[in-house]
């Protein structure tokens, strides 16, 4: 496992994309919906990042054969 940067930059896009979709159907007055959306993407990054985490933990582990 070595360091890698894409995942960093994937969620940051992903943040991005959430905040200007949320902007857009907040404007046009679907403000329940705009919030919908951004719970799904926060539960996609959350979801990534828990898979970084494991990936993280299993890693350690292997090296002390735990």
């Amino acid at each position: 496992m070595g360091v890698n940067a894409d995942i960093i930059f994937q969620i940051a896009g992903l943040g991005i994309l959430i905040v200007v979709v949320h902007s857009v159907i907040k404007a046009a007055g679907r403000e329940e919906l705009a919030w919908m959306v951004t719970l799904a993407g926060v539960t996609v990054v959350l979801w990534r990042v828990v898979t970084v985490v494991n990936d993280l933990f299993q890693a350690v582990r292997s090296v002390f054969h735990v």
